[in-house]
């Protein structure tokens, strides 16, 4: 997944499982590391935060993004 293809404020859900949607609050990118996105769980406090790498969200067997 290229990383311009996830932006802050894009909502994700699990691909299979979870009704929960997740916004992307803040993109990670450094040196010698994979790039990630910071997803919150929409209305979640801060410890409902997952750090998830851009390829991961990618992976439609995964994750996929809501509208």
């Amino acid at each position: 997944m290229a990383r311009a293809s996830v932006q802050v404020g894009e909502r994700f859900t699990r691909a299979v499982g979870s009704p929960k949607v997740y916004v992307v609050i803040a993109l990670v990118d450094r040196p010698g590391h994979l790039p990630h996105a910071r997803l919150l769980l929409e209305d979640g406090t801060p410890s409902d935060e997952l750090l998830v790498s851009l390829d991961a969200l990618g992976d439609r067997k995964h994750w996929r993004a809501v509208p």
